[in-house]
């Protein structure tokens, strides 16, 4: 069916309301990483791990400002593609490429993040997407109304600003509980 401007120009003011509320709150997501990275910091070990924690600590002292930023950034940035008129997927548009094994590994961690959120704010974020796909058709794999590329956006920048992987993997549930929060609200 064909949807009239008017429908998109809804589901494009949903998507900006929902990101201007991401974006709102990536403050509450920063202060759950940073708490958690003091209490790891706080722990007991070995001399390893408490430096390893230390050093995690710092490192994001250092650079979440910039994570918040740039996170922001991406998230706004992503309503770009969902403001153009849809594209039909068809054999002709369709890219085959190699992914680097660091993309890959990006979108394993945001797979992860995302399953823990999804499943704890399906009901209400659900009950949006099918609201929008109704407005407007299918929603594309990175549309921001997907809590994978929500994720995926995040780990991206994580990286992005020289935070690693591995001290993602340490915070990541906060950053799922902190997420799921936020996209409760």
């Amino acid at each position: 069916p064909a949807h009239s401007p008017s429908q998109r120009h809804l589901a494009s003011a949903v998507r900006q309301q929902f990101v201007e509320g991401l974006c709102a709150g990536i403050a509450g997501v920063d202060q759950a990483i940073a708490d958690f990275l003091a209490e790891l910091m706080a722990q007991t070990g070995t001399q390893r791990d408490m430096q390893e924690r230390r050093d995690a600590w710092s490192t994001y002292q250092k650079h979440h400002a910039a994570w918040v930023q740039g996170l922001t950034k991406a998230w706004k940035a992503s309503l770009a593609p969902a403001l153009a008129a849809p594209r039909k997927n068809t054999l002709d548009n369709l890219e085959f490429s190699l992914l680097s094994d660091d993309v890959v590994e990006n979108k394993i961690i945001a797979s992860r993040i995302a399953l823990v959120v999804l499943e704890q704010v399906s009901s209400t974020f659900d009950a949006l997407r099918l609201r929008v796909k109704g407005l407007e058709g299918e929603l594309g794999s990175t549309d921001i109304l997907r809590t994978e590329a929500i994720c995926l956006l995040l780990v991206e920048q994580w990286i992005e600003v020289a935070l690693t992987r591995q001290e993602l993997q340490w915070v990541t549930e906060p950053v799922q509980r902190s997420l799921v929060e936020l996209l409760q609200s």
